[in-house]
């Protein structure tokens, strides 16, 4: 049983340092495609810096005038680049944030302020590599561990409980 036992472990922990060692390249996967992602948000946006430009007149003014026309099709088009300008500002953040943030806490970072979109995708064309970090393998090593051991203190006091309505005999 003792045989068997160590596979277990050795597998929980080999899992873990696989599974840890693979965060700094999904994370690395997320920045390229939020930089993909702004990079056509500020495309898209430069258009209608240009259309604004070759009116005379300032782009917040083509904003303003695109939210204030009498024709539907104009106003939602204004709500439109107002939405598109929203999102510039928040990738630009994100992408700042994630930028400032040193290899420990990037994952972090990633885990409290991402862009739910950008993510998705991120993780939908991600794959596994062989690249491996030891630093997360080592901290995937670790957090193996500690599952074996939980699950194995956990099956152990499952054994040790006796039976709900037996007695025990002297």
């Amino acid at each position: 049983m003792g045989v068997l036992r160590d596979f277990v472990f050795m597998g929980f922990v080999l899992a873990g340092a696989l599974l840890g060692s693979q965060v700094p390249a999904y994370v690395d996967a997320y920045a390229q495609r939020l930089g993909g992602a702004l990079d056509e948000v500020r495309t898209t946006l430069a258009s209608f810096e240009r259309a604004a430009a070759s009116a005379d007149i300032t782009f917040d003014e083509y904003l303003r005038r695109l939210r204030v026309s009498e024709e539907p099709a104009f106003r939602r088009t204004g709500e439109a680049v107002e939405r598109l300008v929203e999102r510039a500002a928040t990738l630009t953040a994100l992408e700042r944030e994630l930028a400032m943030a040193g290899p420990w806490t990037r994952p972090l970072v990633l885990i409290r302020h991402h862009d739910r979109m950008v993510l998705e995708r991120a993780y939908e064309q991600w794959r596994p590599g062989l690249s491996l970090d030891p630093r997360w393998g080592a901290i995937g090593l670790a957090l193996g561990w500690l599952l074996h051991a939980g699950i194995a203190a956990l099956t152990a006091l499952a054994g040790r409980r006796p039976a709900i309505g037996r007695r025990r005999i002297r």
